[in-house]
């Protein structure tokens, strides 16, 4: 067999390359500390190392996540602090200034600081955290929650409902939310005394000028046998008579019902109602003399007042009982602010007479029970940062565990082993230079050398 010159000096340029290609491998590993360069090195390998810098990336995001929520639940945990010392201290005076000792100038001081902690208050529930975000807004963050209207009371503007809170995962399979509505923490509080209540109106028809200006407890004793109940006024036309000069005239009476439509009688065992206002000929309903004056209809120790008129029987003719109607029901929910603005009208109103005392008793009762209400609801939220606190704290100390893991498998299966490339790599130095020398020798066999 003949060997050709080129094929000499072709295997041995294939030798050094080969040799020198390896060289190169190694030094790069070398270099990068990394075993795995190309998938091509250990395609199992480097299917897995895809997988673990995958897991590492989310767990180093899930951290991100807790560093994220916790100073801003640390902040808020502080704010609610703060707000539970502002109301016990309303408590404080509330159970102060109930006191028969003190005088009216004694009580306006006390509301003086009621109205001063209401606009603290008010600053908590508006306050920022250190972004510039509003703590209570929910995920309406830059925008103020709460705003003073012209009345002087104060509403919540911020999100509310399903989604209402920005929430971070820090697993997996757990969230954990960043916060709390202003809505939740100050406004939709659990109202407990039991007296506070509201009249609305049910009109028939878009002729109904029916309208309530006030609700407010008459008789203590009764409102509290009939707190949590509510109640109807139904409006009643007289019939229409055949005398043309008669007609539709005579009085316009009311009637209470609870809201089965069962009649209610009082503690005399009487049915309630009364008369309100009166009918023309024609069946056009006529305020109360004077035109204009507020009506106030008592029945179960309330007492609502109401102006205008009911629809008319020429909108409701076949309905004696017309579905034209005011529902009296108890308020479930009272908001922090009206707690505080009620008292301090309480204390600032003088109660030098017997209807003066009960009217403070009963408003101090009423407050007393609310801000423990309120009260109540702060600490609720206050568990709830803690614990998602506590869940923070457990679970970062595990995404840290889960680091170091994931970091040392990955590092198994991709990083170099230092002293068996560097063995490796004197081995294939020598072998290369052994390949660079044999070809310099066999290049110079020819016959013209010995010529």
């Amino acid at each position: 067999m003949r060997i050709s010159t080129s094929q000499i000096f072709q295997s041995g340029l294939s030798a050094m390359q080969g040799a020198q290609s390896k060289l190169n491998k190694t030094g790069l590993q070398l270099a990068t500390g990394r075993r795995i360069l190309t998938p091509a090195d250990d395609p199992g390998g480097a299917t897995q190392a895809v997988h673990f810098k995958a897991a590492i990336k989310n767990t180093e995001q899930y951290q991100r996540n807790s560093d994220y929520a916790k100073p801003k639940l640390e902040y808020e945990e502080s704010q609610l602090v703060a707000l539970g010392n502002a109301l016990q201290r309303v408590r404080e005076l509330v159970v102060a200034g109930n006191n028969d000792t003190y005088n009216p100038e004694n009580r306006k001081i006390i509301a003086g600081e009621i109205r001063q902690l209401r606009a603290d208050i008010l600053g908590l529930a508006n306050s920022q955290d250190t972004n510039g975000e509003y703590l209570f807004a929910g995920t309406r963050s830059q925008h103020q929650p709460f705003v003073v209207g012209d009345d002087g009371r104060v509403t919540y503007v911020g999100a509310e409902g399903p989604g209402a809170i920005r929430e971070v995962d820090i697993t997996s399979n757990r969230r954990v939310a960043t916060g709390d509505t202003g809505a939740h923490v100050f406004m939709n509080i659990p109202e407990r005394s039991g007296l506070l209540t509201e009249a609305v109106v049910k009109p028939a028809t878009t002729t109904s000028t029916l309208d309530v200006t006030k609700v407010e407890v008459a008789n203590l004793d009764e409102a509290l046998n009939s707190a949590g109940e509510s109640f109807r006024i139904r409006f009643k036309f007289p019939p229409e008579n055949t005398d043309p000069l008669i007609g539709r005239s005579g009085p316009v009476e009311y009637q209470i019902v609870d809201m089965d439509g069962n009649a209610v009688k009082d503690t005399d065992g009487k049915y309630l109602g009364g008369v309100y206002g009166s009918a023309d000929v024609a069946g056009n309903f006529v305020p109360p003399t004077p035109p204009g004056k507020p009506t106030e209809i008592e029945f179960a120790g309330r007492r609502v007042t109401l102006t205008g008129g009911p629809a008319t029987p020429a909108d409701l003719a076949a309905n004696p009982y017309s579905d034209d109607e005011v529902i009296s029901r108890p308020i479930t929910q009272v908001d922090i602010f009206k707690t505080l603005d009620d008292i301090a009208t309480a204390f600032e109103t003088p109660a030098t007479d017997e209807t003066g005392r009960e009217t403070l008793s009963r408003a101090t009762s009423m407050a007393l029970r609310n801000l423990d209400s309120g009260l109540g609801r702060v600490n609720e939220v206050r568990t709830s940062v803690g614990l998602r606190l506590d869940t923070i704290d457990i679970q970062t100390e595990l995404n840290d565990e889960r680091l170091v893991d994931l970091k040392s498998t990955l590092s198994d299966i991709q990083d170099l082993d230092y002293a068996e490339a560097i063995s490796r790599f004197q081995l294939q130095q020598t072998v290369l230079q052994a390949a660079q020398q044999t070809y310099v020798q066999v290049s110079r066999l020819s016959l013209f050398n010995f010529l």
